[in-house]
């Protein structure tokens, strides 16, 4: 047993299985999600389900995903488009990644660079998973894209 946080997806009806077999189940959640794409939850996700979804997008899965903090590390928002897998820091209860400001007020570049490259990912997996341009997916990944 490891460190258990609450975790959200949303990904392709037809690859529900391998999300199933890390402890995510069907949420009916929100109304109007393209046809195909489902929303999933682990209430009990071992370190968010991190590792394992880092190795689902190795394999070609196009999912964008959250979790919450853990004891052992912060809240984070994941995305895969099938090609690319982006994982940033996030605050709990804030769909958007966040970005470290040290104390003169200057962002980590690291971080700010990490985050756009989450952002275009999620529009490149929002597109595979049929959302239209103008759609916004919720908490999963909020966006303006």
């Amino acid at each position: 047993m490891g460190d258990r946080a609450y975790a959200q997806v949303l990904c392709r009806a037809k690859d529900v299985a391998a999300f199933e077999e890390l402890g995510c189940g069907e949420q009916v959640y929100w109304k109007g999600l393209p046809e195909g794409v489902l929303f999933l939850v682990d209430q009990e996700a071992n370190y968010g389900n991190s590792s394992s979804l880092r190795d689902l997008a190795e394999r070609g899965y196009v999912f964008i995903a959250q979790h919450d903090a853990g004891g052992d590390y912060d809240a984070g928002r994941l995305v895969s488009d099938g090609k690319t897998f982006r994982e940033v820091d996030a605050m709990v209860h804030e769909p958007r990644p966040c970005v470290a400001v040290d104390a003169n007020g200057f962002v980590d570049r690291k971080q700010l660079e990490a985050v756009r490259k989450y952002w275009r990912a999620v529009a490149r997996a929002k597109r595979k998973l049929g959302f239209a341009e103008e759609e916004n997916v919720g908490d999963a990944a909020d966006c303006d894209v």
